[in-house]
């Protein structure tokens, strides 16, 4: 090949990289990486792995990790493998923080699941460990000492997904290695419906999965509970759930179930827009 046409053949093949959208094939690849690593099982993965799983070069992906290095997009670990660093860590934050509802757009809704059921309503949001829960936001008549739970009840309440429907709500949405990791944790000290072992927790997820909700029946003792999951762009991001003393939920679970569902629709259109709950139309 002439000099002439080599550098011809080297400005086609560098046009050709530019995506329609002003992006370039090597942008593309670098996504590709860091999606293969949500993907796969495990937290960390070779080259040889990563290509399989993106179809890309087991070479190229070797430079995209090495690249990724100096900004801890990507930390090297035992064994010359890799996984996401502190910098990916950083992009989620800022992400979800973006996209979360404004301080106080959520109470509206959790008012009106809490009085068209009668119970105690919670926002619950996935924990930065991936396998745990947290209460963002509570309304209605009950509080949550009503629970008859202390301080130390609520933390083991809410660091397993393995309980409760706002548990399986959330699980149900996890990728499939962040199941695994939850069905295998210990079962708290749970009554009525909570599935027993790691295969019944598995079929209760396909279940809420096909559903859009989730049920329990006094796992809280003396309490039953109805969650729907609020999703970002198919990413969990938490549940909405609400509480009734156990004999007042209904076998009937039309209205509470259509209204937390309902509520759970609601916090996700808040999600990225900034809108408070009362601009947004009513229901029906």
């Amino acid at each position: 090949m002439s000099v002439t046409a080599a550098k011809a053949h080297t400005v086609q093949r560098r046009a050709g990289e530019a995506g329609p959208h002003g992006g370039t094939a090597h942008a593309r690849r670098v996504i590709q990486v860091v999606q293969a690593f949500t993907r796969l099982p495990g937290p960390d993965h070779g080259p040889t792995e990563i290509a399989a799983a993106t179809g890309l070069h087991p070479t190229v992906v070797y430079r995209i990790v090495q690249s990724g290095i100096p900004t801890a997009l990507f930390v090297r670990g035992p064994a010359g493998r890799y996984r996401l660093g502190p910098g990916a860590a950083q992009i989620g934050l800022h992400a979800m923080a973006a996209a979360a509802p404004a301080p106080g757009a959520t109470r509206p809704v959790l008012d009106r699941l809490a009085s068209a059921v009668n119970g105690l309503a919670l926002l619950w949001v996935l924990s930065a460990l991936g396998t745990g829960r947290v209460v963002a936001d509570t309304a209605g008549r009950y509080g949550i000492d009503a629970l008859g739970l202390s301080a130390g009840d609520l933390i083991r309440l809410g660091r397993t997904l393995r309980a409760g429907a706002s548990g399986r709500a959330i699980a149900a949405h996890l990728p499939p290695h962040m199941i695994d990791a939850v069905a295998g944790e210990p079962l708290p000290h749970a009554p009525g419906t909570t599935p027993r072992d790691a295969n019944a927790f598995r079929a209760a997820l396909q279940d809420v999965r096909h559903a859009g909700y989730a049920v329990a029946r006094e796992e809280m003792p003396g309490w039953s509970e109805v969650a729907a999951p609020v999703l970002w762009g198919g990413v969990i991001f938490g549940a909405v759930s609400v509480l009734v003393p156990a004999p007042f939920l209904a076998r009937d679970l039309t209205v509470p179930v259509a209204a937390t569902m309902s509520a759970a629709a609601r916090v996700t259109r808040l999600m990225s827009q900034g809108t408070p709950a009362a601009a947004l139309p009513r229901d029906g």
